[in-house]
């Protein structure tokens, strides 16, 4: 009867052994399926973060763009000759606007959601218009986009994409 005993002991150890295994193998692939299913989620933010930021894109340009009243202000802005109190606040507050979708960029740069090409993209409308205008309207912007974190360094790293003829 002892030998029954031991036999069954035997048979159990095997079983529970290779029910440890199976239980391994088991929360190995549930962290292998856990770990996929997280680099999904991941790649779903970065590409909704992305898409917010063209939308943002897209919506200053559409504000600015449809309005010729606002379209000529911003033109004029650009090339310093507003003079009129009224456009110069309204040419100021399109270029905090601006300046924070670029520092949105930046950030979204920094934290390796955009690429450097990217980024050149998404702050195109700040460099062209913003950074390299020539206007006394912006005067205080730089002040305002210096307390961006960040900005300054993402507008030096994407300045080669930029014609050399307009940088300051």
């Amino acid at each position: 009867m002892k030998e029954k005993l031991q036999e069954y002991a035997l048979v159990a150890e095997i079983i529970s052994a290779i029910a440890v295994v199976a239980g391994l193998i088991f929360v190995g692939l549930e962290i292998q399926q856990s770990t996929a299913q997280s680099a999904l989620n991941t790649r779903a933010l970065e590409t909704a973060a992305y898409q917010d930021l063209v939308s943002q894109i897209l919506d200053i340009n559409n504000v600015w763009d449809s309005d010729p009243y606002l379209a000529d202000l911003t033109d004029r802005g650009i090339r310093g000759e507003l003079t009129d109190p009224v456009e110069v606040s309204m040419f100021r507050s399109y270029a905090i606007t601006v300046s924070r979708h670029a520092d949105m960029a930046c950030f979204q740069y920094q934290q390796g959601i955009l690429s450097e090409e990217r980024l050149a993209s998404a702050v195109a409308i700040y460099m062209n218009q913003i950074q390299l205008g020539d206007s006394d309207a912006l005067n205080g912007i730089s002040a305002i986009t210096a307390i961006l974190p960040g900005l300054q360094d993402c507008i030096e790293l994407v300045r080669p994409y930029f014609r050399a003829s307009r940088l300051p």
